[in-house]
Formats: C-alpha cells, sequence, structure tokens
C-alpha cells in the first residue's frame, strides 16, 4: 500500500505542476495576443500619420536616457554593472536545482537574448541582463518563467536604498 500512496502523491505533485504551466502557458499567450494587436494598431496609425499637409516640427531629444531600470546606461564603462547588460532583471526563489545554463536556456526561449546571468546562491536569487529592451519587458510584464518544474518570479530590479 505504501506504493500506492507514494504514487498518489506523486500523482497530486504532478497535477498540481501541469496546471501551473497550463496558467503561465495562457497568461503567456493572452500577452503575445495583445502584443500583435499593439503592433496592428501601431502600424495603422503610422499609415494614416503620413496624409497631413504640414509635417509637424521634430523635438530633438537629449542623447542622455534611462532604460527601464531608471539607470543612466550613457556610460562607456563596461564594467559598470549599472550600465552592463542594460536591462537587468530580478529572478527569485531559485534552488540548487536550477543551474546558470538551464536558467539563461528557458529565459531565452520564454523572452529573448540574455547576456549574462548572475546567480547568488546564499541569497536564492538571480539577475539576468537581458540584451535588448523587448526582451527585458516580456520577462518582467510575464513576472515568472518555468525552470526545470520549478516556477521562478521575474521582476525589474530596484535600486538600492542610499544608506546613510
Amino acid at each position: 500500500m505504501n506504493v500506492n500512496e507514494k504514487s498518489c502523491r506523486n500523482c497530486v505533485v504532478l497535477k498540481a505542476q501541469l496546471e501551473q504551466q497550463e496558467a503561465i502557458v495562457a497568461k503567456y499567450l493572452k500577452i503575445v495576443q495583445s502584443q500583435s494587436e499593439l503592433i496592428q494598431d501601431l502600424q495603422n496609425k503610422s499609415s494614416t500619420v503620413g496624409t497631413s499637409p504640414k509635417p509637424s516640427p521634430r523635438r530633438q531629444y537629449s542623447t542622455n536616457y534611462t532604460n527601464y531600470n531608471g539607470w543612466d546606461t550613457t556610460s562607456n564603462d563596461p564594467n559598470n554593472k549599472k550600465t552592463r547588460g542594460g536591462y537587468r532583471a530580478f529572478i527569485g526563489s531559485i534552488t540548487s536545482e536550477i543551474d546558470k545554463d538551464s536558467l539563461k536556456r528557458c529565459l531565452e526561449d520564454s523572452f529573448g537574448k540574455v547576456d549574462s546571468i548572475d546567480i547568488i546562491t546564499s541569497k536564492a536569487c538571480a539577475f539576468a541582463d537581458f540584451a535588448s529592451p523587448t526582451a527585458y519587458h516580456n520577462a518582467v510584464s510575464e513576472g515568472a518563467v518555468l525552470v526545470n518544474g520549478i516556477a521562478l518570479s521575474v521582476e525589474r530590479v530596484r535600486r538600492p536604498k542610499p544608506r546613510k
């Protein structure tokens, strides 16, 4: 009877994991659909923009800009952690079963190219540097990724509070 009880418990766990995966996939499909609708809307608007008789004057913007994290990305220092990679996301709930390669592969399959990953095992978290703002935005708006059957949270990096 112990063998049957264990398999039943395993079935319950597997069923819960499957339901969690299906919920994540459904959420992802909704996001993809809304993104394609936005792209269509933008394409429709851009085709009607050029029909005005007078071109509107363009505003000159500064070359200093900040990315989604709010960090200045104009520095040319490659060792500066604030500018390295440009689009840094926080990954929570890392376990010992998750290694750098599997995390990077899952993030790239789900959202887009990842430049680097820093895993901090003592804090059970990681930081991922995405190569593009689109990949970063997709990851943060999704809010989760499934790695080796484990759901991990994906959030924007918050600036550390200054010490007094």
